[in-house]
């Protein structure tokens, strides 16, 4: 545990007014927990002595201490202050509400125990938090108290006086840090005192956070009003401002905490873990705090970070609605006021990873085959294609069971977008996966080889085609069998004209067809049979080529 380097008193108190209250009778503290008992018809002090105290028999203390003058004769109405010292006192509980991470606990000086949500404490009892873990601590008056990571709470007493109309719980804070919602009911008559090894805080009805270090300790209001005391000095701390005591020096002047910071930029929405929320902005701010809760309920916190660059990370977090709290922290180690954040998270079932086509590939198939990887515990995946990438009007959009599948109609031409989204057993769909992009280019279409002249003799075949498109080629092969196998030559062409060896008289099968440029695509072979007779000098021959053979 942690040990302060003084001996100081802090003392916090919540204040109904801008005016410190009035010292009772006979020069009281008012931050000595005391029940107010309100004088009805009929009542002597020795009645109420009789129902309230633990020893009826001190009922002249309180006739002192109030300044009654006859404790038989009471006007109604009359407030008398009993010390609760004094009152009849009953045990009360508290219950661990919400367990996060690794949280423990013991009674007094007994083993410790794994601490489970509903943990039910006596007096005694002391709570401990790990590394990123924390703790919610519901008390018997309503009141709630958020335990942050490494700090240590130890029950001290859990009181609770006449019948139920007072109680009086006291805290022991060696270390770490506390988010205290007192009294969240407004009711009288409860009391709540936080205590470190240098301050006492006493609480009636407010929220305020405190920490401690083996340096300084930090008090910091979030509605009504504290008085802090230590070192002899008292300072009134209101809503939006904290103050900061120091080696055993008076709580310096109220401090204003800083605003709290814009986070209408945050993502509302989380579908890749880990989860990354940029920072703002903000004048004064050295660090920052992020504590993540589940929505509704920002006192159960499930995951807390501080940071000094300008981005805060959370490993994993289920699906779900969350609320981020996100505070500045100065110079001073003073947390600034709470921005809460909404967000939700929909990172489950994980996608899948995209495998075929590669991103920016290019594909010359109208019905491209798709493949992505397996996701464990995988049901089934939903796969889109489209010609946006906001896939606004998907050109194909399937459910499927396997890992790969063809795209079930044909595609435009240009570049097209895909992703995929895994589909549990349960039916729920997670996020898409990011999308890919592909280009698809069609192959070259056939060779018309109708408008194709041929010159043939004995030593030469000159084929003359219109120039081909604008990225293409032309190739031909000449072959005696109709299968085009073997080739018995071959020639290529930029222009339109072809010029092929010839191997002698008879019947072959000329094959043309059109090749991309830039990856060797070829289109389909159009394939012509060709009659070469006995040749005594050249000829020439127009053909008109009817019928093609498409290969």
């Amino acid at each position: 545990m942690s040990r302060f380097s003084f001996s100081a008193c802090l003392a916090i108190a919540f204040l109904a007014a801008v005016a410190p209250a009035a010292a009772a009778p006979g020069g009281e503290d008012e931050t000595v927990p005391a029940w107010r008992y309100t004088v009805e018809p009929g009542d002597t002090l020795i009645s109420i002595a009789r129902r309230y105290l633990a020893r009826a028999g001190e009922w002249p203390g309180i006739q002192k201490r109030n300044g009654i003058a006859d404790p038989y004769r009471i006007p109604p109405g009359t407030v008398v202050r009993i010390p609760a010292a004094m009152l009849r006192r009953e045990p009360g509980t508290a219950r661990l509400e919400k367990i996060n991470g690794s949280v423990r606990w013991r009674d007094g000086d007994g083993a410790w125990r794994a601490a489970v949500d509903g943990t039910a404490l006596a007096a005694g009892a002391t709570v401990e938090t790990l590394d990123d873990s924390s703790a919610l601590l519901t008390l018997a008056d309503g009141a709630r108290v958020a335990i942050g990571p490494n700090s240590t709470l130890a029950l001290d007493a859990l009181n609770v006086h006449a019948g139920g109309r007072m109680t009086d719980t006291r805290l022991h804070l060696p270390r770490g840090q506390a988010d205290v919602e007192a009294n969240p009911g407004a009711l009288p008559q409860r009391n709540l005192r936080i205590r470190t090894p240098s301050a006492q805080a006493v609480v009636r009805g407010t929220r305020f956070r405190v920490d401690a270090d083996a340096e300084s300790s930090r008090e910091e209001t979030l509605s009504g009003r504290v008085g802090v005391s230590a070192a002899g000095r008292r300072v009134l701390v209101a809503a939006g401002k904290g103050t900061l005591i120091r080696d055993g020096k008076p709580p310096t002047r109220p401090i204003a905490l800083l605003p709290a910071a814009d986070v209408s930029k945050l993502p509302t929405r989380i579908e890749t873990l880990p989860i990354r929320f940029d920072l703002p902005r903000l004048p004064g701010a050295v660090e920052w705090q992020g504590l993540i809760a589940p929505e509704g309920d920002r006192l159960s916190i499930l995951s807390s970070k501080r940071t000094r660059s300008d981005r805060l990370v959370f490993a994993d977090l289920p699906n779900g609605d969350y609320v981020l709290t996100l505070r500045a922290v100065d110079g001073n180690g003073l947390r600034g006021n709470d921005a809460p954040h909404g967000f939700t998270v929909h990172a489950r079932p994980f996608p899948p990873g995209l495998n075929q086509p590669g991103d920016g590939a290019v594909v010359r198939a109208a019905r491209p085959r798709l493949a992505w990887g397996n996701v464990v515990d995988a049901a089934r995946y939903h796969v889109q294609v489209s010609s946006g990438a906001d896939f606004g009007s998907p050109l194909h959009d399937v459910v499927v069971a396997g890992e790969s599948g063809d795209v079930g109609v044909d595609l435009p031409p240009g570049t097209l977008f895909w992703r995929a989204a895994t589909i549990s057993a349960t039916g729920e769909q997670g996020p898409w996966s990011p999308p890919a992009s592909f280009t698809y280019k069609p192959a070259p279409g056939p060779v018309d080889l109708g408008k194709a002249m041929l010159r043939a003799d004995s030593e030469r075949l000159a084929l003359n085609l219109p120039p081909p498109p604008a990225g293409t080629r032309y190739e031909a092969v000449l072959a005696a069998n109709r299968d085009m196998r073997p080739a018995l030559a071959d020639a290529r062409s930029d222009d339109g004209a072809l010029d092929i060896a010839s191997p002698g008289n008879g019947t072959f099968y000329l094959g043309v067809r059109l090749v991309d440029v830039s990856d060797g695509t070829p289109g389909p072979l159009s394939v012509q049979k060709v009659d070469i007779p006995a040749d005594s000098g050249p000829w020439w021959l127009l053909l008109l080529l009817p019928l093609p053979l498409l290969l």
